[in-house]
């Protein structure tokens, strides 16, 4: 388990502003195997937003393919009705459930 990742991401989708006023937040699982690269930190924030700008099925999902940068830090996104006062995307840290 990579202990950088969860700071990593937190920092990757930190900037992000929500997309939709019918998600409260959304919650991202990380795979805590993967080693951050910060090379990947712009892309992953560009795709989380292009992934949920598409989606139009349930309130869980693995990343699409067609997104491999975020498909490969996470392991399911999860979108709450709702909203907390902290960032809009939150990372679950390991062991948790949310």
């Amino acid at each position: 388990m990579n202990p950088d990742l969860e700071f990593f991401l937190e920092s990757a989708f930190d900037p992000i502003q929500p997309t939709s006023e019918s998600i409260g937040r959304v919650v991202i699982d990380p795979d805590y195997n993967v080693k951050p690269d910060e090379q990947d930190r712009t892309r992953l924030a560009n795709e989380l937003l292009e992934c949920l700008r598409a989606h139009s099925g349930g309130k869980e999902f693995s990343p699409p393919k067609q997104y491999a940068t975020l498909a490969k830090y996470v392991r399911e996104i999860s979108l709450h009705d709702d909203r907390s006062n902290g960032p809009w995307v939150e990372v679950t840290p390991p062991g948790n459930w949310i």
